[in-house]
């Protein structure tokens, strides 16, 4: 059954990976610990995207790093979101996984490639589908923003119902099947955190949304802690909108400096993983 790992697993945000592959530059993390990590998708397609950005050279070492960082037998990569509420909520079979693959083979373009220099036609194309999607999540929510300062917030039993049957249409199955309980229970802390966002979106004037374009990718990261086995591992203090749900504990925000050499980051990876 998915989500059911005998042992705490870490996965990270962008930002991380980018520490962890300057900390790892010649280093390697320890096989125990390696095996506890894994690839959010949407972390490592930010990572890719930023090959076509004046970040690629550090993008770059982050991504050639992870071989020293992951485990270099099998890098473990999350579901998608979509196949992740399927196999993690409703205990369904993923539909035909694309991404993936996707995501492996640009994995070893970048870790056969000389420099960052030759990958930045194909980080500018992924970069570009990236800013699109997010721009499109952006003006979605802006409309959600005007309608709520127009006729106000739903009711609380109506937003769950909501929030619970869009999970069910995103993993293709009857929205109106769905225990609403049970799906806000599991994704405590992704319905925390959109659920202070749309608050602070709808009752603050000076709320900026275009300088908070990344929230969309923050709340996706968010999911994967239905699976009780799966730590977030960030630096972004935005998180802490989540840090007061029923999953709240496994949100770990350190100070990048922790993660900037070997040492640092290894004693809060096995903080988090609960090795000596």
């Amino acid at each position: 059954m998915y989500g059911m790992y005998p042992m705490v697993k870490i996965y990270t945000d962008t930002n991380v990976l980018h520490y962890l592959g300057g900390a790892f530059r010649t280093e390697t993390v320890p096989e125990k610990l390696a095996v506890r990590l894994l690839l959010a998708p949407i972390a490592i397609l930010e990572l890719l995207s930023q090959l076509g950005t004046k970040d690629a050279e550090s993008a770059f070492a982050a991504v050639q790093a992870l071989p020293r960082v992951h485990n270099p037998e099998a890098c473990g990569v999350l579901p998608w979101s979509d196949d992740f509420f399927r196999m993690c909520l409703f205990q369904l079979p993923p539909n035909k996984d694309l991404v993936t693959q996707s995501i492996n083979n640009a994995i070893v373009r970048v870790l056969n490639a000389n420099n960052a220099a030759e990958l930045k036609a194909e980080g500018e194309e992924m970069r570009e589908l990236l800013d699109n999607a997010k721009q499109e999540a952006l003006n979605n929510f802006a409309s959600l923003r005007d309608n709520m300062r127009t006729e106000g917030r739903l009711d609380a039993a109506e937003d769950r119902r909501i929030f619970a049957q869009s999970i069910a249409r995103k993993a293709d199955i009857n929205p109106e099947s769905v225990d609403v309980d049970f799906i806000v229970t599991h994704l405590a802390a992704h319905y925390c955190f959109e659920q202070q966002r749309i608050d602070s979106a709808a009752t603050n004037s000076s709320y900026n949304i275009e300088k908070r374009i990344n929230d969309e990718y923050d709340a996706e990261l968010l999911i994967y802690l239905a699976d009780p086995s799966l730590n977030l591992l960030t630096c972004d203090r935005g998180f802490r909108r989540a840090k007061n749900s029923s999953q709240g504990a496994r949100i770990h925000i350190v100070q990048p400096d922790m993660l900037q050499s070997p040492e640092g980051a290894i004693a809060i990876l096995q903080s988090i993983a609960r090795l000596p």
